[in-house]
């Protein structure tokens, strides 16, 4: 890859990734949270979306870092 695309792909892939982590990382985590609650359905806790996020964060994690390993 030419230089400095590795960089960008790293900086785009980390703050995606991040996203997933908690329900305070990304602002369309809060808007579900918020609608769900509106319509009455019970909504995660932050701990309870931490448990399956911080597993799905951290596979995906090792995938972007395999990936950008190879490129």
């Amino acid at each position: 890859m030419d230089g400095g695309t590795k960089e960008w792909l790293a900086l785009a892939s980390g703050s995606t990734v991040a996203g997933n982590l908690t329900i305070l990382a990304a602002a369309s985590n809060v808007i579900i949270q918020e609608a769900a609650e509106s319509r009455g359905a019970k909504a995660f806790t932050f701990w309870e979306f931490l448990r399956v996020g911080a597993p799905v964060t951290a596979a995906t994690a090792l995938i972007y870092y395999a990936y950008l390993a190879v490129v």
